[in-house]
């Protein structure tokens, strides 16, 4: 909250008597032009010459004496009119800042009423407290006293809170129990609150949160006065939040606008919507655990987003997603889909040590920098379709349990498969490696097609099995500058074009359209290879 406004008495006490005296001084001029000094202003000021031959005298001379008198009314009438505004505008600022004050001290104490109320026992007390916590926030535009107000609402949601058992978060109705046995839940923490009455007032927060923190766009372009109510008018601008360790049930931020969010270590239950959200300043989400379905499509993290240790127990949904930042997802696991498709990272994209049990889609995911998937385990299929590495991309020990589908990715720096696992088939049709493309100790256990693949720069092959029957119709490989270095399979031969460009063949009997070869010809650019995810 703003500092009250002070005035003091030895503020106004030097401006009182200067101005006493200056009226004072004015009064007693005025006063002696209208008497005997009109003569004397007329005679020196005016420069009129008075009596004898040439001088005024008579009715020509009070007709002057009269004009400078008039004049002198005249000029005392402006002054009076000017320190009687003077005066009023001091006495109506005085009013508005003993009014500002009043209101100020009305405001504080309207503040310790509602915070009071939300330690109460009774659910519609705190549900008061809290509806009272909104409106003082939306009548008052000082952002550092919003902040205040969101902090205290944040605090309330990290209190101590057991989710009721139902997976849809409609909590279910529970018996009522003696005050004086107070129950006690896993932890060891006691309650004294009834669980369906209590999730009511965790939603009303959290309802709170999400309708303040929504923002819109203004339409651009716009030509006339706009008739309807601004979408913004409730949004609050610049907040910050802080949930560490909060029970968090159908939380909906979709459309938000936030700062800094710190998020570590919380529990979501239920459906979780980020969609659409803008976090402004960094996003930290370390360690916090998603039951339900988790959608931060169309998210976007303008400073770092860390995501390490998240455990997501259903999907994880970050369709085109923008992070401007780090994006730090080391360690996380993702027990159900994780969709990275279209997703944009500006900046180092970590998912080493990653887990990802269901379907992990990155199709047509660009990184702008590092990708580090070193270590990670995928047990269900990786689709990495038409994704666009720009900078070195890490998959270095990484384990495909399930089909590893990479048809159309675009390597524009090093790519690292080394010691990679790929226990079921792997696809590389089309891919575009335009730097080091290392495979060296990889091991591929089922089909893996390279067809209509491009090396550009090194291939490093060394010591990988598995690829004796690797499909490589029209794979072809850039004319070897100096200093670049290519180990290819010991079954893949390369044979030199007339345009300089070399096409990759298997060696053998089953080369070329063989009997081996031939079973596993996927046709033109990978049709009818039957290697979907």
């Amino acid at each position: 909250m703003r500092t009250p406004i002070r005035v003091t008495v030895e503020d106004v006490k030097p401006i009182s008597v200067v101005v006493a005296a200056v009226v004072v001084a004015l009064v007693v001029g005025v006063v002696w032009v209208l008497g005997p000094g009109a003569r004397w202003v007329l005679e020196h000021v005016d420069g009129v010459a008075i009596g004898g031959r040439t001088g005024l005298s008579g009715k020509d001379l009070a007709a002057a004496v009269d004009a400078v008198r008039g004049r002198v009314l005249a000029v005392a009438t402006g002054l009076a009119a000017l320190v009687a505004v003077y005066y009023t505008a001091r006495n109506a600022d005085t009013a508005r800042r003993t009014f500002q004050l009043g209101e100020r001290g009305h405001v504080t104490d309207r503040y310790g009423k509602a915070v009071e109320q939300l330690g109460s026992a009774q659910a519609p007390v705190r549900l008061g407290g809290l509806h009272a916590l909104e409106q003082l926030a939306q009548g008052n535009p000082d952002p550092d006293f919003r902040q205040t107000i969101v902090d205290v609402i944040c605090a309330y949601l990290r209190m101590p809170y057991i989710p009721p058992p139902d997976e849809t978060g409609q909590a279910e109705p529970t018996e009522p129990t003696d005050p004086a046995e107070p129950r006690v839940v896993d932890g060891g923490v006691p309650v004294d609150r009834d669980l369906h009455e209590e999730h009511q007032v965790r939603l009303t927060a959290q309802r709170i949160l999400s309708t303040h923190l929504r923002y819109q766009d203004p339409p651009a372009g716009r030509w006339r006065k706009q008739r309807t109510a601004d979408p913004n008018g409730r949004h609050w601008a610049g907040i910050r939040l802080d949930l560490t360790g909060a029970a968090l049930v159908d939380f909906d931020l979709s459309g938000c606008r936030v700062g800094d969010a710190t998020f570590g270590r919380s529990a979501f239950t239920g459906t979780t919507r980020f969609g659409g959200m803008v976090f402004t300043g960094s996003a930290d989400f370390r360690k916090a655990t998603f039951t339900g379905r988790t959608s931060f499509d169309a998210a976007t993290f303008s400073s770092d987003a860390e995501f390490g240790g998240v455990v997501f127990t259903g999907s994880a949904v970050f369709y085109k997603a923008t992070f401007t930042g780090t994006a730090w997802f080391g360690g996380a696991t993702f027990s159900g889909d994780a969709g990275f498709g279209k997703a944009t990272f500006s900046r180092t994209a970590w998912f080493n040590k990653a887990t990802f049990t269901g379907t992990a889609w990155f199709s047509g995911a660009v990184v702008c920098d590092h990708a580090n998937f070193d270590k990670a385990a995928f047990s269900g299929p990786a689709n990495f379709r038409d994704a666009n590495f720009t900078d070195t991309a890490y998959f270095r020990d990484v384990a495909f349990a399930a089909d590893a589908e990479f048809t159309t990715a675009t390597f524009t720096s090093g790519v690292w498969f080394d010691r990679a696992t790929f226990s079921s088939d792997a696809g590389f049709i089309g891919a575009t490696f335009s730097d080091v493309a290392g495979f060296s100790k990889a091991g591929f256990s089922g089909a893996v097609w390279f067809g209509d693949a491009t090396f550009s720069g090194d291939a490093l092959f060394a010591r990988t099995t598995g690829l004796e029957r690797a499909v490589l119709y029209d794979a072809r490989v850039a004319p070897p500058p100096a200093g670049v270095w290519r180990v290819w399979p010991p079954t893949w031969r390369v044979e030199t074009d007339a345009d300089g460009w070399q096409t990759l063949r298997l060696a053998g009997p089953e080369e070329d359209g063989g009997e081996g070869n031939a079973a596993a010809d996927p046709g033109p650019a990978g049709e009818g290879t039957g290697f979907t995810l």
